[in-house]
């Protein structure tokens, strides 16, 4: 009895889990905006081709990558990859009728398609680096090196490290900024013309209520006005308007295989 007992729970937990993973990739769907008009901004900068195969490492549910296949066009290939299959599924769903792009669960470590192979132009994340723990971060570098053609480009595009960061559950960002990046591109070895920028980014949204809706839809966690103190006091600004600038400090990297 007591085993039956159990095992309803734990099945009534994994609804609710399911439920609420649904509701967050909704929601990162609904209010990702300022961040995907960022990432386009970073992908234009990238120069891209017609015939280009491309990987977006952490892909979401698919504004990005959709942008990548229509600049590549029907000859080449955008390939989405994230972790959250809630994510995928919207991007599926979305995106199903787009002939030159697809959809997988999965990440550096998990494996992804033509992932041991030199197959990609380019491999490029917007906004997921910094959700990735530091030694995975090698097997990221290494696993984008071996899945590139000669003379391809990896490209990130992350958050720098902020206030109270180890507030932020789940955020793996390097201390030292630009040179904790060189000097991880350098331990690695197997890229060449590694540059690392800091620009700083402003996010802006409608009220600052989007705002809170975008920090627990990306972050996965309430914005909590204790504990993220800090943050909004130094990086959130309301203006007159009413709208709300969140000034993201970020990391831009770039780095070509021979």
């Amino acid at each position: 009895m007591t085993l039956v007992k159990y095992d309803e729970t734990r099945h009534a937990c994994n609804i609710c889990a399911k439920m609420e993973a649904d509701a967050n990739a909704k929601a990162y769907d609904e209010v990702s905006g300022p961040q995907i008009e960022a990432g386009s901004q970073f992908i234009r900068e990238l120069n891209l081709s017609l015939g280009d195969k491309v990987l977006d490492m952490g892909c979401g549910t698919g504004h990005l990558t959709k942008y990548i296949a229509d600049i590549v066009g029907p000859d080449g290939q955008a390939v989405g990859i994230d972790p959250d299959a809630e994510r995928i599924k919207i991007a599926e769903e979305k995106y199903k009728a787009v002939g030159n792009l697809q959809f997988y669960v999965g990440n550096s470590v998990i494996g992804f398609p033509n992932d041991s192979e030199p197959y990609y132009d380019v491999h490029i994340s917007t906004n997921a680096f910094h959700w990735v723990p530091d030694d995975d971060k090698r097997i990221y570098i290494q696993k984008a090196h071996r899945c590139l053609k000669a003379g391809g480009k990896l490209a990130i595009w992350c958050a720098a490290k902020m206030l109270n960061e180890e507030k932020i559950e789940g955020a793996h960002t390097l201390t030292q900024v630009q040179e904790g990046y060189r000097d991880m591109f350098q331990e690695v070895g197997l890229f060449n013309n590694v540059v690392v920028d800091a620009p700083i980014y402003p996010y802006r949204y409608e009220s600052f209520e989007e705002f809170k809706r975008w920090f627990k839809a990306s972050a996965r966690q309430d914005l909590d006005p204790d504990k993220h103190a800090d943050l909004v006091k130094k990086l959130v600004t309301t203006e007159d308007d009413g709208q709300v600038t969140f000034k993201v400090p970020c990391i831009h990297i770039t780095a070509c295989k021979n």
